[in-house]
């Protein structure tokens, strides 16, 4: 992906470019078309197997979560959903899902983050991945690697910030939690434009499916990943260049746990953690109440559509 916005050498670039030659605006209405198909066709799906019959008001949820991430549900594995209510019950033990999302309404961040993954054409639950890297602090700073210290609401480390328009400050090599007003990253309007951006591009790379393996990528990095999803997919060198080059209609054909089968014994179990805590949240975050929180879906104020399809 080419970015939008002020390159590293600080020229504006008028136009954006998705893998494959597809004009950003070109790109999102595919999606979307897409986007829309599928859900009308899934819906029928799930309504014609009557899979919620017998499900608990949280595995409902559960299910649903999985669907607004784009992920199949009718070949969730054995586990998962007891392993979602896991981790779930770790964020009713702590204050720190209602200490962030309260954080985030305050400083006015949630409406500017679900307009702006909106705006991508990507779930606004997408949300709890900010949450999960920083608790939603725009001066949170990572441990020292090899690549820089992550830094922002993000957490992009200065090469992959760099690439989506965030430049760096003088305090780049500063490990301290200390604000840079000179560092794009911790700019909570700039760094939430260019977290969109990122996601969207591993988001079409990753078979414009899975958000779970998005997720993964985010964390684990899109190179770990994406070189493994040709083989997965079946998809010949020649279709590569093309971003929807085999991508099956089937939800059941594309989904995380397909890779989790073939490459799960390469993931990191942090990056697998990752995942379920930011799946885990957006449980919650569908209906607080139902979890002994005391307000409603923090998110759907700042919606475009008054919920996803498939959604509660």
């Amino acid at each position: 992906l080419r970015a939008a916005g002020v390159d590293s050498s600080g020229s504006e670039r008028s136009e954006t470019w998705i893998a494959g030659g597809a004009s950003l605006d070109a790109q999102l209405s595919a999606l979307e078309e897409r986007r829309r198909a599928t859900a009308e066709q899934y819906e029928g799906f799930v309504t014609q197997a009557g899979l919620y019959r017998g499900l608990s008001d949280e595995e409902v949820l559960i299910y649903r979560v999985a669907r607004i991430f784009n992920e199949s549900e009718f070949t969730i594995p054995a586990g998962y959903v007891e392993e979602v209510k896991r981790y779930i019950r770790y964020w009713q033990s702590t204050n720190r899902f209602e200490n962030a999302v309260r954080l985030a309404e305050t400083n006015g961040y949630t409406p500017v983050i679900v307009e702006t993954f909106e705006r991508y054409g990507l779930p606004p639950e997408f949300f709890y991945l900010g949450l999960q890297e920083s608790n939603f602090n725009e001066c949170a700073v990572g441990p020292s690697t090899r690549y820089g210290y992550a830094k922002g609401m993000w957490q992009f480390i200065p090469e992959t910030g760099r690439r989506y328009g965030l430049q760096t400050g003088p305090l780049v090599s500063d490990g301290t939690h200390v604000c840079d007003p000179g560092d794009d990253r911790h700019d909570y309007v700039r760094a939430a434009d260019a977290s969109a951006h990122y996601i969207l591009d591993i988001y079409t790379r990753l078979t414009e499916a899975s958000g779970l393996l998005a997720m993964a990528s985010y964390n684990w990095g899109e190179g770990n990943i994406i070189p493994r999803l040709p083989r997965l997919r079946g998809v010949t060198a020649e279709q590569q260049e093309d971003p929807f080059a085999g991508i099956p209609q089937n939800p059941q054909q594309r989904s995380y746990w397909r890779f989790l089968n073939e490459y799960g014994d390469r993931m990191p179990v942090e990056t697998k953690k990752y995942v379920f805590y930011i799946v885990s949240a957006a449980v919650i975050g569908q209906n607080p109440r139902l979890f002994g929180f005391n307000f409603d879906n923090p998110l759907e104020p700042y919606m475009a559509r008054s919920a996803v399809e498939g959604g509660s």
